[in-house]
């Protein structure tokens, strides 16, 4: 299965989160992010109009939900979502609800190892409680603060432990996305790194770079 490309929409409204996603989708990007702090200011209006511009596309739900697993799943399916994410230190109810509503709706509930002190173990234990695919994660705070360390570090041995697709996604560089696609990820997700402020002609160019060198792998 080819390696799908992400693109984090973290911004603040949701004109700026559709031009930026215009030109995502133009350079190729296969799946659109509704990111966090987009969400919490927009609320679920940003879901619902990126569905509408984009009626194809997938488009995730970056909830990082910790409690309220089936509750959240419906709200996604109700925007017009086709993913969303679980943190997958939730308690076992809160990943076996969002998993199993999601599997109802036909939705993919994505556990997020972040957090987890053994994420291999983490991600095994996701997978039994029936979650669909699991998001390797390397935190925001956690990487600015320990600069040597790169999402792609012990990527192989999640991929290893399970059978379920596995989403890659922190501060990722073009090359590691790449190396990311050709360990085996089901998919790579560009962020804040990859997404200059111009918003124009670099985004596109950055954008098509990392979707050609992921197709070639």
């Amino acid at each position: 299965m080819a390696c799908a490309v992400q693109i984090s929409l973290d911004l603040h409204d949701i004109d700026d989160a559709l031009h930026v996603a215009d030109i995502a989708v133009a350079a190729g990007v296969d799946w659109l992010e509704a990111g966090t702090g987009l969400m919490v200011e927009q609320g679920m209006g940003v879901v619902r109009a990126l569905r509408q511009r984009f009626p194809a596309h997938p488009i995730v739900c970056d909830f990082k939900v910790c409690d309220g697993g089936a509750y959240f799943a419906k709200l996604a399916v109700a925007a017009g979502a086709t993913h969303f994410d679980v943190m997958a230190a939730a308690h076992d109810a809160t990943l076996v609800r969002a998993a199993t509503v999601a599997r109802e709706h036909g939705l993919v509930a994505i556990a997020d190892i972040m957090f987890c002190d053994d994420p291999v173990a983490a991600a095994v234990r996701a997978e039994r409680l029936g979650v669909q695919m699991i998001g390797w994660h390397l935190g925001l705070d956690h990487r600015q603060q320990h600069t040597h360390l790169r999402a792609i570090d012990g990527l192989a041995d999640v991929l290893n432990a399970v059978s379920i697709p596995v989403q890659v996604v922190g501060g990722l560089s073009i090359d590691d996305a790449i190396t990311a696609a050709r360990l085996g990820a089901a998919s790579v997700v560009i962020g804040g790194p990859l997404v200059p402020a111009d918003r124009g002609q670099q985004l596109a160019e950055t954008l098509r770079a990392v979707v050609q060198g992921i197709k070639s792998v």
